[in-house]
């Protein structure tokens, strides 16, 4: 079985299970044949793969150059966003204070043209900025 993350919209996502090699799924999806795996879904639909989850959406793929670039301690906040944490948590975990976090949040918001937090951590994993732990 291969999960699926599906982004429906830039902040609504769900997770299903295919009984597919994950290989196989991105190639069918992303020659048009996602109604073999994903007979719910409306195209076009692009596909990548990600360790053991394959994540779907409905936009292209971003060239790798495009990608926006992270310094090391946006992406550790970006993780722990994704983990959950909140900002103030976040600070906590990392020695730093609530509002250098916000300051952070607020950056990869802008570069990633994301409204709040969890379009923000949607968007970094469909560009493949990090791997959620599913």
């Amino acid at each position: 079985m291969t999960r699926v993350l599906i982004f429906k919209e830039p902040d609504a996502f769900s997770v299903i299970e295919v009984d597919a090699p994950a290989e196989r799924i991105v190639a069918a999806i992303n020659r048009g044949r996602w109604e073999d795996y994903l007979p719910d879904a409306h195209g076009p639909l692009f596909a990548r793969q990600q360790a053991d989850v394959v994540v779907v959406t409905h936009s292209a793929p971003v060239p790798v150059d495009n990608l926006p670039k992270l310094s090391r301690r946006e992406h550790e906040v970006l993780v722990l966003l994704g983990e959950g944490l909140t900002t103030a948590q976040i600070a906590l975990r990392l020695g730093l204070r609530p509002r250098t976090i916000r300051g952070y949040v607020a950056n990869m918001k802008a570069r990633l043209d994301a409204q709040n937090i969890q379009q923000l951590v949607a968007r970094a994993v469909a560009l493949g900025l990090f791997r959620p732990e599913v």
